[in-house]
């Protein structure tokens, strides 16, 4: 096996080498010149290796600031001549030549990533430069709200619960919008800067992280412009379904692990043929000609304040319901009450049961689940069904028959096997 100090300069050696070769390329297609590339950027990280060998860490500070000297004469240099304010390349220069010292006091692992980072960094200037186009000041005002709720305002809730007959503390009514507006926060990111001009069908699918019942609304609504054929707006609604059990299984994985296991094989089986049905009638051939694709906005901002108000309101009307109906009515009444949420909002209620809130057997509330998202799949066939045009319409109820009778059969199934 080779010496760790052989293994260690060959990282920095290699690393160094390789970001000055980047640089070389960088300023090469921009026609300018830089104090340093490829053979500068090795002997500044040799140099750096060198110094962190010694006993003392005085001849690595010294060398820090003599490098940072001899920069700096570089720098103002350069400002005399015009050439511009950019300080990329020295303090990447000065990053380099304090590397060594994570290479040889660190896990190999850290100073492997550090390395990448900086070299990733180096390179996406251009990347940056495009995307920062696309930002507005709202993107930062949500991006810092979505923050605050995160590391701020959920760490410092009380874990305790608020009263035996409401057993459920703030931290975790909390949690729950985070987790829910991560999630939805994230499919308006994609929507935004990674798909901006997406097709009906994968509008479906990021709609479909969000809200899939809000997305049925919305392209059923829209599908009466008649901008797109009737099958594509009936596979965008459908599709939308399909990711309900994508998102849902995540939000089962985050809070309850031992729940995701019992219900893998089902979920995964509804999400593989709903997602199959919606790819079918998609694509099945129109008597009419399509009028091309048609760009839905589904969602604007998944932060905003008085969703989350009305969304922790709603967490604790179904964690105190769903408690009397267990103290008055046992088992069946939480069966029946699964049903029925399907009809409303099933989140708040779906992540009550899945946070283990009240005494209920894995079994239940996987069947609850199930029995919730059945419901919830026959609200959007009525509102597909209500709010579309006959062509639109016959391919809904074929595609959400479809998906009805494949959750009737996982239901009956979850009865049989694990008998709750």
């Amino acid at each position: 096996m080779l010496p760790k100090l052989l293994i260690d300069f060959f990282i920095t050696f290699s690393f160094s080498l390789l970001i000055g070769i980047e640089q070389r390329r960088h300023f090469t297609a921009k026609g300018t010149n830089n104090f340093g590339t490829d053979r500068t950027f090795t002997f500044i990280g040799i140099l750096g290796f060198i110094l962190a060998l010694l006993p003392s860490p005085f001849y690595m500070i010294s060398g820090l600031i003599a490098i940072t000297f001899f920069l700096g004469i570089f720098y103002f240099s350069k400002l005399k001549a015009g050439q511009g304010y950019g300080f990329t390349s020295e303090v990447l220069a000065l990053l380099i030549f304090c590397m060594p010292v994570i290479v040889m006091q660190q896990p190999r692992w850290l100073a492997i990533l550090l390395y990448v980072l900086l070299l990733l960094l180096a390179e996406m200037k251009g990347y940056f430069e495009t995307f920062s186009k696309k930002l507005d000041k709202d993107d930062f005002f949500t991006l810092s709200k979505f923050i605050i709720m995160l590391g701020v305002i959920l760490p410092v809730l009380p874990k305790q619960n608020i009263s035996t007959w409401l057993p459920v503390s703030p931290y975790k009514i909390w949690l729950a919008i985070v987790v829910i507006s991560g999630i939805s926060y994230t499919s308006y990111l994609l929507k935004k800067y990674i798909f901006p001009k997406a097709g009906l069908l994968l509008t479906g699918i990021l709609g479909g992280l969000y809200s899939s019942t809000a997305t049925t609304f919305i392209i059923a609504r829209k599908s009466n412009e008649q901008l797109a054929s009737p099958n594509q707006y009936a596979g965008a609604i459908l599709s939308a379904t399909a990711m309900m059990y994508l998102r849902l299984f995540v939000l089962i994985i985050i809070f309850n692990l031992s729940l995701a296991m019992l219900v893998l094989p089902y979920f995964l089986s509804l999400f593989i043929i709903s997602l199959f049905t919606a790819w079918w009638i998609y694509k099945k051939k129109n008597d009419t000609a399509a009028a091309g694709e048609h760009i839905i906005s589904i969602h604007s901002n998944p932060l905003e304040f008085k969703i989350a108000i009305l969304f922790a309101v709603l967490y604790l009307v179904f964690t105190a319901l769903t408690q009397l109906t267990l103290q008055y009515f046992g088992a069946t009444g939480l069966t029946i009450l699964s049903f029925l949420v399907g009809f409303t909002d099933i989140d708040p209620f779906l992540l009550n049961l899945f946070q283990g809130t009240h005494n209920v057997s894995m079994a239940l509330i996987a069947i609850a689940t199930l029995q919730a998202m059945f419901s919830n799949n026959v609200l959007k066939m009525i509102y597909g069904i209500l709010l579309s045009k006959n062509k639109v319409r016959k391919n809904v109820i074929i595609g959400f028959t479809v998906i009805i009778a494949a959750s009737i059969a996982a239901i009956a199934a979850m009865y049989i096997i694990i008998k709750p």
